[in-house]
């Protein structure tokens, strides 16, 4: 093109039916909507086949905005994408948009991105799916109409979604997303929320709804779930106390939080807190009796110690008798020194006598990261873990060996746990007669190794049928068991023959593998 020609979209002055032509190669629509790339002509192509189809209904209908794209699109543009879906799609649909950071320079430009924007959705839907992901500055209006209905909707999910609180110029804001959900689906069965801001107070009346997830809403203060057919519950990272700064002198006040749920058939349930140094919220949740699975139990242990007061997770497994099997995760965080000062700890003891047994799980999978746990006790965590479930059958335990300075966890500082005080002073045999498999991944044949696999096949009274020792890396995923080969720091023993001087193993024997140690009986 000749200089003085400028910036001259070719494209556009094609005849149509050379367009159509080249557009006939074109494999799937996505492919053909990033054309609108290359031609401010094409960029109405969607509206173009979407108002071909007239009357016609969609099965399925998924939107997802690029960067790009987004600029040249109007809120008026998404919520008339939105009405139509709601009129034509009857199974599945979809919107996402992505994360914004394109700043409108120009009163010409057709996206103003200086205040929230609404997408608003209808008053009335056809489809059984709906999922929307609201990355940009939206935020969701829910429908006002008394008359609103989502008569055979099933499944929602919202994906970073942003509601209009006070400080949003916003004169309607729609109902509330519990007043949504128990009023206009009367058929849902799965609610899926993940990243909510400015929703404080959640309400839900439900007698369909089965699944409940609810994960990473710091600013809610109240849930209030009566659903008396859920039979999945998750609620992780949730309920902040709004602070990211956990070395702060001075006592946080946090502002107490409470979930009530009510439910006569949950079967699978799982409570993460989000701030291991904050007390834990009010939980009123009815008849956990029914509870077989626990899972992403976030357990916060230091040896045979945890502290009563901001633990989740024992909490929850006290309240579930029937419990047969565990997904939990092992930690060791510190609490801030002001806590420690101000001791509001209540300090419990895993080991006592007197404490209940989880006498219905029958397996259960652990993972840890090694680096936390590097100044306390890996090994008589575990012991204490384990020590409850006398009826275990199966056992997987997964060993994070990362790199503490490409974690994003803190290096494992002082906290009172690890005083004197409160050493590791239990040390009976653990009765684990039913048990038969064991797999410990990231095995790297450290002291703490082999301690772990000692105190296995000794509490297991000769019940233990196989047992896996598989060494991982972050890198590669798995790596030759060479160095297991190698000799030990004294030079005496290999990795290997420690192995098989571990008693009880002369029942079966090992089998050594590219990066496997298996003992079979």
């Amino acid at each position: 093109m000749a200089a003085s020609a400028g910036d001259v979209d070719r494209i556009s002055a094609l005849p149509d039916d050379l367009l159509h032509l080249i557009l006939g190669f074109v494999r799937d629509a996505k492919s053909v909507v990033r054309t609108a790339t290359l031609s401010r002509r094409w960029r109405r192509f969607v509206d173009w086949v979407l108002a071909q189809r007239g009357d016609a209904d969609l099965e399925s209908l998924s939107i997802s905005f690029s960067r790009s794209s987004l600029v040249y699109t109007s809120q008026e543009k998404v919520n008339g994408l939105l009405r139509y879906a709601m009129q034509r799609v009857v199974k599945s649909f979809r919107l996402a948009l992505p994360v914004l950071r394109v700043r409108a320079t120009s009163s010409s430009s057709p996206l103003r991105v200086d205040g929230p924007l609404a997408v608003v959705l209808p008053d009335h839907g056809r489809m059984t799916s709906i999922s929307l992901s609201l990355k940009a500055r939206y935020r969701i209006q829910l429908p006002v109409s008394a008359s609103a209905m989502y008569e055979a909707l099933t499944e929602l999910k919202l994906t970073n979604v942003s509601f209009f609180g006070d400080e949003d110029d916003c004169s309607a804001a729609g109902r509330t997303l519990g007043d949504f959900v128990s009023s206009c689906c009367p058929r849902l069965r799965k609610l899926d929320l993940l990243l909510l801001k400015g929703l404080a107070q959640l309400a839900i009346r439900s007698e369909t709804l089965e699944t409940f997830k609810l994960r990473s809403a710091e600013d809610l203060r109240v849930l209030d779930v009566a659903a008396p057919n859920l039979g999945v519950l998750e609620l992780h990272d949730c309920f902040g106390d709004g602070s990211d700064d956990v070395d702060n002198d001075e006592h946080v006040t946090v502002a107490r939080t409470r979930i009530i749920v009510s439910s006569s058939r949950l079967q699978e349930i799982g409570i993460r807190h989000l701030y291991w140094w904050c007390r834990r919220p009010d939980l009123e949740i009815q008849d956990l009796t029914s509870v077989c699975r626990i899972s992403s139990l976030r357990v916060n242990m230091h040896g045979q110690y945890y502290d009563r007061a901001t633990d989740v997770g024992f909490w929850l497994l006290e309240k579930c008798p029937s419990v047969e099997h565990l997904d939990v995760e092992l930690e060791h965080q510190p609490s801030p020194s002001s806590v420690i000062e101000g001791h509001h700890h209540v300090i419990a003891d895993l080991t006592l006598e007197d404490a209940a047994p989880f006498a219905s799980v029958r397996s259960m999978d652990i993972t840890m990261s090694a680096h936390q746990f590097q100044d306390c006790q890996l090994v008589s965590s575990i012991f204490a873990l384990l020590l409850k479930c006398p009826r275990l059958r199966s056992l997987s335990i997964r060993i994070v060996d990362e790199d503490a300075a490409t974690s994003w966890m803190p290096m494992p500082r002082k906290c009172f746990f690890c005083d004197d005080q409160y050493a590791w002073t239990d040390h009976r045999a653990i009765s684990l007669e039913s048990l038969e498999d064991v797999r410990l991944i990231g095995f790297g044949g450290a002291d703490e190794d082999m301690d772990l696999v000692r105190l296995l096949f000794s509490s297991s009274k000769n019940s233990i049928k196989s047992m896996t020792l598989e060494e991982i890396t972050k890198t590669s995923g798995t790596v030759s068991l060479k160095r297991m080969t190698a000799e030990d720091d004294d030079g005496t023993e290999t990795i290997d023959q420690k192995l098989m001087n571990i008693p009880a193993v002369d029942r079966g024997r090992w089998h050594f593998g590219d990066a496997i140690y298996t003992w079979t009986c």
